[in-house]
């Protein structure tokens, strides 16, 4: 039933977002081709690929919501998101107190026309409400965040497009916003330019001193695509004097040794970003990484997956420092099929690059026209996709 389902079937997705930078979960919407399926059976679908330990997976899907639901077994990696119209209804907030007993966290789509229940309330995780729906937008907001009302259930904005209006939105009270206004904030911080991330530097120098190995480093370096940039183009800078190229950030680590990437570090740390609006344009760069190693089929090479990896991490990296990838592969030579596909957009890996794209604008059209184009099916591209969402890699640095 899995993979049928999830064969007719399209999913986007995108981060639900908390002040700090970090996301509280990932909002998963499921478009799907079979009208006879619930959200019993998706649930199933999608809690087979999710072994927890990663980020949250919030589905939101308008498929019928029943009681078949209390018979599958709830994953804490899983939210289901309700309509508010389901808890306006007395048949609707039985179903859901039952679903909560049963251990589902569930969040709550929409504001309900009326209060709920008390006894409800501990239901949901979170709620989420649409910047146009909510009543409070037009109401003057104090300064004094002890005078701002806050919502019985925390709750999350949509519908958040700029820097000020995600600012507005945390003013009121909200817990988070979905989504991320990655463009706005890009164009306001280009003038210092994007540096790499101060906590993962901080992390990466109490590493060294533990003595980590260098595939533990790895993990965390590809979590910054600058710092990840910034390292490649260091070990394959002239003083080196190396007659190979690095491509690897684990090797680049091996060859720096310890003692002089400690101090590379150091200088670093006078230029990191302890800006948290950056943070999660940096985590969308590793997820893309880990979505392109998932779609691509890479067989049992490495230095495919290494590359793909690459590409999807770098492929934000010309609007994080501002400058054309022409001019940033000036400095740093990265795999032919990277360079060919960010630079001069043709080759083998376009069709996933444009996939990719499609699948963070959510399912739509344009995203079965990828599918087809990467000539995969959907079953492969949605199975890639909640396996890179469901990563312990993931987790918020």
């Amino acid at each position: 039933m899995a993979e049928s389902l999830l064969g007719r079937a399209l999913i986007g997705y995108e981060p639900i977002v908390n002040r700090d930078g970090n996301a509280l979960a990932m909002r998963t919407t499921v478009v799907l081709h079979d009208r006879s399926a619930n959200q019993a059976a998706l649930y199933r679908a999608l809690s087979a690929l999710v072994p927890g330990g990663g980020s949250t997976i919030a589905i939101r899907c308008t498929a019928p919501f029943d009681d078949a639901l209390l018979q599958v077994d709830p994953v804490d990696a899983l939210w289901i998101e309700v309509p508010a119209s389901l808890a306006a209804t007395p048949q609707g907030q039985d179903l859901l107190g039952a679903l909560h007993r049963h251990g589902f966290g569930m969040a709550l789509s929409g504001p309900p026309a009326d209060a709920l229940p008390d006894e409800l309330l501990a239901a949901f995780r979170i709620s989420v409400i649409h910047v146009d729906e909510d009543r409070r937008v037009t109401a003057a907001v104090p300064h004094d965040p002890a005078l701002v009302h806050r919502r019985t259930i925390p709750f999350a904005q949509e519908g958040v497009h700029t820097a000020a209006a995600m600012r507005a939105c945390f003013a009121r009270g909200a817990a988070a916003v979905v989504g991320w206004p990655m463009d706005d904030i890009l164009r306001s911080g280009r003038k210092a330019g994007a540096s790499p991330d101060h906590v993962t530097i901080i992390r990466l120098m109490a590493m060294i001193e533990r003595g980590d190995d260098a595939l533990a480093m790895e993990t965390l370096i590809r979590r910054d695509p600058v710092l990840a940039y910034r390292l490649l183009r260091y070990i394959n800078s002239p003083g080196f004097g190396l007659t190979t190229e690095v491509q690897s950030f684990r090797h680049a680590v091996m060859m720096l040794g310890y003692s002089r990437l400690e101090r590379w570090l150091a200088l670093l740390l006078t230029t990191s970003s302890k800006d948290s609006a950056m943070r999660p344009v940096m985590i969308a760069s590793f997820r893309r990484g880990l979505l392109l190693e998932q779609l691509i089929d890479t067989g049992q090479d490495e230095h495919v997956r290494d590359e793909v990896f690459i590409l999807g991490v770098f492929s934000l990296l010309d609007r994080l420092l501002d400058q054309p990838f022409e001019q940033l592969f000036e400095t740093l030579h990265v795999p032919d099929r990277v360079r060919e596909t960010l630079v001069e957009r043709r080759g083998p890996y376009v069709p996933y690059l444009r996939l990719l794209e499609a699948i963070e604008q959510g399912p739509g059209k344009a995203l079965l026209r990828a599918v087809h184009a990467c000539s995969i099916s959907l079953e492969h591209c949605n199975r890639a996709v909640l396996r890179a969402l469901s990563a312990p890699d993931l987790v918020a640095v």
